[in-house]
């Protein structure tokens, strides 16, 4: 990583440890040295792309919240090593009246622009606290600029399009 720039050298300890989570999180995916390279650099930037589909879903009033009350989840914990999100998440998704599966992949959406990768609990302290919350604050950006909160009306099928929406009794 040094060779790269994103290291100084020596490298200090914190680094060491985000390597090694970096490792246990997607070494069973990389056959050589520069296949770390893009999931080290996606993983270091500010803001990452979100499909467009895949933001229209993620539009609305709901799902902003939700992801701000993530945000301020995320604000508020002095290490993102070890937290139970998955149990987390999907409390702060029954306020909102979220699916547990909707929830979980919303913030991995938000987050990743993707719906697949490692477990939430091994890509919240590789982004750390400051990339969370930039990447929620676009996210939210993104949905509350341009259009606003007005999803599109039919996908690119033709069929109308459903945003994610409270699913759950009892939410609020």
């Amino acid at each position: 990583m040094q060779g790269w720039g994103y290291l100084e050298d020596p490298a200090p300890a914190a680094a060491l440890r985000w390597i090694e989570l970096f490792l246990v999180a997607y070494g069973g995916q990389l056959e050589n040295l520069e296949d770390a390279a893009p999931l080290i650099e996606a993983l270091r930037a500010e803001a990452c792309t979100v499909p467009a589909l895949e933001l229209e879903r993620l539009r609305s009033r709901s799902v902003l919240f939700f992801l701000d009350t993530i945000s301020q989840y995320v604000d508020s914990q002095e290490e993102l090593r070890d937290l139970p999100l998955e149990h987390d998440i999907t409390e702060i998704a029954k306020e909102f009246g979220f699916e547990s599966s909707d929830a979980l992949d919303a913030v991995r959406v938000a987050l990743t622009g993707r719906h697949d990768g490692p477990p939430l609990e091994l890509l919240f302290p590789l982004l750390g606290h400051e990339r969370i919350m930039m990447r929620v604050g676009a996210i939210s950006s993104h949905l509350l600029h341009g259009r606003g909160l007005e999803p599109i009306k039919y996908g690119p099928d033709g069929q109308p399009f459903e945003t994610l929406t409270p699913k759950l009794d009892g939410c609020g």
